[in-house]
């Protein structure tokens, strides 16, 4: 049997960022740089062409993410829903297709 600090050392949850933490970085990245939608809608699609079991939770990305380029509102809307520490959206924040953004790479 190791000792607790090595066990709390070798878990990656103790590694993790915090989740609001990291969904604001993303939320301040998306404000900074809208052109980088296109990154998640790249992935949504990649993910789709896959043949996803559950694609519930990227389309409803995408159709968030065309809202926000169609219209100002559509874009508060996501940047509020990607900044808010909110447990009912999780489901589709677990499903995240903002992987690849340059905020991801080295948090600030």
């Amino acid at each position: 049997m190791g000792n607790a600090s090595n066990l709390t050392s070798d878990d990656h949850h103790f590694r993790r960022e915090d989740r609001v933490l990291r969904w604001k970085r993303i939320a301040g990245h998306i404000v900074e740089h809208p052109a980088d939608l296109s990154i998640a809608l790249d992935n949504i699609d990649r993910w789709l062409a896959l043949g996803r079991v559950h694609p519930a939770p990227l389309l409803e990305w995408r159709d968030r993410i065309h809202a926000a380029q169609n219209s100002p509102e559509g874009f508060q809307d996501l940047v509020a829903f990607l900044a808010a520490p909110n447990h009912d959206s999780e489901r589709i924040k677990s499903c995240s297709p903002f992987a690849g953004l340059p905020c991801l790479n080295s948090p600030e």
